[in-house]
C-alpha cells in the first residue's frame, strides 16, 4: 500500500480523532456493561440481587456524568429510586427523580459542595439489600466534594491552585484531596452502608488505577493526614496552605465505618482509545506503533522525546502515545498541556520529510482555553516565523495558545462529554 500523502494530513488526523472519541463514548460503554433482569442488576460479568422491595439509588459525577446517567436511565427506567448527579458547568441534564448540580473543574465550587452534601443526604436513607449505582468519570474529584468538618470551599480552592501551579501529578493531588474529604478514598461506599455500591468507571488516569480515578470514592483504601502532609511538604507548599487545612491535617485519622465490599467495573479507558486510534491509522494506510500507554512528565520534555522517536521511523508510520503530561507554570500566558506539547514539538520537526502531529485532550478542554489541543507540522515553525511569532518566548511564558491560534493550529471540538486522558498522534510522510 502506498504511503498516504502529506497534503491530506488534516483529514488523516481528523479521522483518527473521530475514532478516538467513538471509542471513549460513555453511552456505548454503559450499554455494553449495564443491564437489569427480574430480581437482579447486571454489571459487567457480575449480577447482584435486587428485590422489588429494595431501593436502587444512582450517583453520577464527572465530565461524562450526563451521558452515563442518561444511558443508565434508558436501561433501568423507573427501577431507579432517586439519585444525585454532578455535571460540568454549562452542561444540561433533564432526569426525573434526580437532583442535578453543576460542579466546578478543575477547582471545586459551591455546586461541587452542594452535590456532595446531597449525596450524604441520599445515602443516609439506605437499608440492607439496597444497591447504589455510582457512575464515575474524569473530573469527578473537583465536581463532587463533601469536605471534612472545618474545611471550607476557599481552603480547597486555594490548596488545589497551589498543587496545580507547582506541577504536582494527579496522583499526589488526589492524596491531599482524599485526606480532606468525606466522599473520596472509599467515602461514598462507607456513606452508602449498609447498602452495597456498584461502580461503573470511565478512567482518566494513566495506568487506570481505581484508587486514583476521581480519588477512588468507592475503593476502600484510605489515606492518612500524614500522607497528605508529606505531599504538601514535598512540593514546598505546606507553609502556604490555608490554616484550616493545616489544622485538619494535624488531626489523627478518624475511625472508618464498615461497609459491604463495593464492586468496581472499568468500562472505558485511554488504552481502548489508543487501540481505536491505531486501527483507524492502519485503515488509512499507516503502520501504527504505540510508543507508550503511560505518558507522563512535563509536556515540553515529553514532546521532545516523542518527536525524536518520530524522526527515527520510516515514512508511512503512525506513532501513538497516551496518558497525561503536566505543565509547571512559569509564565503568565494562555495555553494547556496539549498545546504546549504540540508547540514544543514543532521546534524539533525538520522541513523534510514532512511530518504532522496532533496532541489531543479527549474531554475537548485543554487547560483554561476553548481548545482541545493542537495540530503542528514540519511547516509550523516557519509559518510562525513569517507571522513574527516567537515560539521559544511563548513556551517560556506558557503562552502556546496565542501562537497556535493565529496559525490555525488549534483543535476546537467543544466539551466531548467524556474524558480518557490525552492522546498524541504523529504521522510521517515521504
Amino acid at each position: 500500500m502506498p504511503v498516504p500523502t502529506y497534503s491530506a494530513h488534516r483529514d488523516h488526523l481528523n479521522t483518527i480523532r473521530r475514532a478516538i472519541h467513538a471509542a471513549a463514548d460513555p453511552a456505548q460503554a454503559m450499554e455494553r456493561t449495564l443491564a437489569v433482569a427480574p430480581g437482579q442488576l447486571l454489571a459487567g460479568e457480575r449480577s447482584f440481587p435486587l428485590k422489588p422491595t429494595n431501593a436502587l439509588y444512582l450517583i453520577a459525577f464527572g465530565k461524562a456524568s450526563s451521558a452515563m446517567t442518561q444511558a443508565a436511565i434508558n436501561t433501568l427506567g423507573d427501577r431507579i429510586s432517586g439519585g444525585v448527579v454532578a455535571i460540568p458547568s454549562g452542561g444540561s441534564l433533564s432526569a426525573a427523580g434526580m437532583r442535578v448540580f453543576h460542579g466546578g473543574h478543575p477547582l471545586p465550587d459551591q455546586g461541587s459542595l452542594a452535590a456532595g452534601k446531597a449525596v450524604g443526604e441520599l445515602l443516609a436513607r439506605t437499608h440492607p439489600g439496597d444497591l447504589v449505582l455510582v457512575l464515575i468519570s474524569g473530573g469527578g474529584s473537583a465536581m463532587l466534594e463533601w469536605p471534612l468538618p472545618g474545611v471550607q470551599l476557599q481552603d480547597l480552592r486555594r490548596l488545589t491552585e497551589l498543587l496545580l501551579q507547582c506541577g504536582a501529578p494527579i496522583e499526589d493531588i488526589n492524596i491531599v484531596r482524599k485526606a480532606l474529604s468525606r466522599t473520596k478514598a472509599g467515602g461514598i461506599a462507607r456513606l452508602a452502608a449498609p447498602a452495597r455500591c456498584i461502580s461503573l468507571i470511565l478512567s482518566d488516569v494513566v495506568g487506570d488505577r481505581l484508587t486514583a480515578i476521581a480519588s477512588g470514592p468507592t475503593v476502600l483504601r484510605r489515606v492518612t493526614p500524614e500522607d497528605a502532609r508529606r505531599v504538601l511538604m514535598q512540593y514546598h507548599i505546606w507553609d502556604k496552605a490555608p490554616d484550616r487545612i493545616k489544622s485538619t491535617l494535624s488531626l489523627p485519622l478518624r475511625s472508618a465505618v464498615r461497609s459491604p465490599r463495593p464492586h468496581n467495573v472499568l468500562i472505558g479507558s485511554n488504552r481502548l482509545a489508543l487501540s481505536a486510534a491505531a486501527a483507524a491509522a492502519e485503515h488509512l494506510g499507516f503502520a501504527p506503533q504505540i510508543v507508550s500507554r503511560q505518558m507522563h512528565g512535563e509536556a515540553r520534555s515529553t514532546a521532545a522525546r516523542f518527536t525524536r522517536a518520530l524522526l527515527r521511523v520510516r515514512p508511512g508510520t503512525c506513532l501513538l502515545m497516551g496518558g497525561e503530561t503536566t505543565v509547571t507554570i512559569q509564565g503568565t500566558g494562555t495555553g494547556g498541556r496539549n498545546q504546549e506539547f504540540a508547540l514544543a514539538a514543532s521546534l524539533l520537526l525538520p522541513a523534510q520529510p514532512p511530518r504532522a502531529m496532533m496532541s489531543l485532550a479527549t474531554d475537548g478542554v485543554d487547560g483554561p482555553t476553548d481548545a482541545a489541543g493542537a495540530i503542528v507540522t514540519s511547516e509550523t515553525r516557519q509559518l510562525a516565523k513569517a507571522a513574527h511569532l516567537d515560539v521559544e518566548a511563548a513556551l517560556d511564558n506558557n503562552d502556546s495558545y496565542n501562537v497556535l491560534d493565529p496559525l490555525n493550529a488549534l483543535i476546537r471540538t467543544g466539551p466531548s462529554g467524556t474524558n480518557v486522558n490525552d492522546i498524541v498522534v504523529g504521522l510521517t510522510y515521504t
